[in-house]
Formats: C-alpha cells, structure tokens, sequence
C-alpha cells in the first residue's frame, strides 16, 4: 500500500489542506440539501396560495349564483304581488328588483310582464274614468259607448 494514501503517514501541511477540504465538501452539501428543502417549501407555499385562491374564485362564483337566484325570486315574488294588487308602489318595487337581475333572458320576460301589467293597469283606469264620467251624465250617449 502506498504510504502517501494512509491519513495516518501525512504531513502536517497535507492535514490541513484535506481538513479545509473535507470542510468545503460538508459546507458545499449541507448548502444544497438546505437550497433544495427552502425551494421545496416556497413551492408548497405557493401551491397552497393557488389552491387557497382558487378556493376563494370557487365561493365568490357560488355566492354569486345563489345571489342571482335570490334576486331572480324576490323579482318573480314581487311580480307576483304586482299582478294581483297593481298598485304604482308594487309595479315601482317590481320594476326596482328587476334591475337586480343580471340574467338578460330572465330580465326581458320581467320586463314585459311590468309592460303588461302596466297596460292593464292603464286600461282599467280609462275604464274607471269612463265610468264615472258616464255616471255623472247618464243621459250622454257619447259618453255611454264610451264606458261600455
């Protein structure tokens, strides 16, 4: 066996520079093992926020869609209400709850029921008017084929 590989046979000198090198080794490896488990963890952390904001984007979706079909049913509930007793408060209230609505299908079949519960609002008013009036001067027959 050749005497310059056995460490017990070195030189001072020859310690020294295998100590500093052995040392060098074990700094440069225990470097990359922390590096690598410091990367490993920023990326889990990162994965975590894209998961955590994913989960958020999901919730906001769904709350959007169930705040959706509220406003949806408070419009029918209103109209309904709008249909059986067409007040102007009840059309107004109708009219303020359809605008919630963000759906534009949903939106246009709303607003043509408020169109046409306004027309028959409209028309039983002219009729009322032409009753009363016809009332008051019975004997007109202008105003007797009016009211009918």
């Amino acid at each position: 066996m050749n005497k310059n590989l056995n460490p017990l046979n070195w030189t001072k000198k020859q310690q020294i520079i295998s100590g500093a090198v052995a040392i060098v080794l074990i700094g440069g490896v225990t470097t990359g093992i922390v590096n690598h488990a410091n990367h490993q963890a920023k990326e889990r952390k990162i994965e975590a926020l894209k998961n955590k904001k994913i989960k958020l984007c999901k919730a906001r979706a769904e709350k959007a869609k169930q705040l959706e079909k509220s406003n949806e049913a408070d419009s029918k509930k209103l109209l309904d209400i709008a249909e059986k007793t067409p007040t102007d408060k009840n059309i107004k209230l109708a009219e303020d709850s359809i605008l919630k609505v963000k759906n534009a299908e949903v939106k246009k079949g709303f607003d043509n029921q408020v169109v046409g519960i306004k027309n028959r609002v409209k028309l039983e008013n002219e009729a009322k008017t032409a009753v009363s009036s016809y009332q008051k001067d019975a004997m007109n027959q202008d105003k007797y084929k009016t009211a009918q």
